[in-house]
């Protein structure tokens, strides 16, 4: 039967205490990069590629983001455009078709109600855009 190790059989063996080490930035300081050399072949080379496409999908990402907002802002721009000029045809023509009650001599609440609803409308539209 094997005997449990004793402390005194390795009296100038302190225990190592697991460290840490942080870098701030994709890269490594020299000295790391030094030590993932001696440990893997190129090791300093593949984490510098790493970290190029690391930048790379980064960039990729941001551009495409940007892209994406400038898209969606143009398609809001011609959406809001569309619905101004919907808008003005709607009010003009409620305009004519109260001119046109008026004189076929129709009761002064039809011509009204023609040019009320889309005055109501574009006030309404002033009043929410604030």
């Amino acid at each position: 039967m094997k005997k449990p190790p004793s402390p005194d059989d390795h009296p100038e063996q302190p225990p190592e205490a697991p460290t840490t080490t942080h870098w701030l930035g994709p890269l490594p300081p020299p000295e790391a990069l030094q030590k993932f050399d001696a440990i893997v072949e190129r090791g300093a080379e593949r984490i510098f590629r790493m970290a190029e496409a690391e930048q790379q999908h980064r960039l990729q990402n941001e551009r495409d983001a940007l892209a994406s907002n400038i898209e969606a802002a143009r398609a809001e721009m011609a959406a809001a455009r569309t619905g101004l000029w919907l808008g003005a045809l709607v009010s003009m023509m409620s305009i004519a078709a109260a001119v046109w009650t008026v004189h076929l001599g129709a009761h002064w609440i039809v011509p009204t109600a023609l040019v009320g609803v889309p005055l109501m409308s574009a006030v309404r539209a002033i009043i929410l855009r604030k």
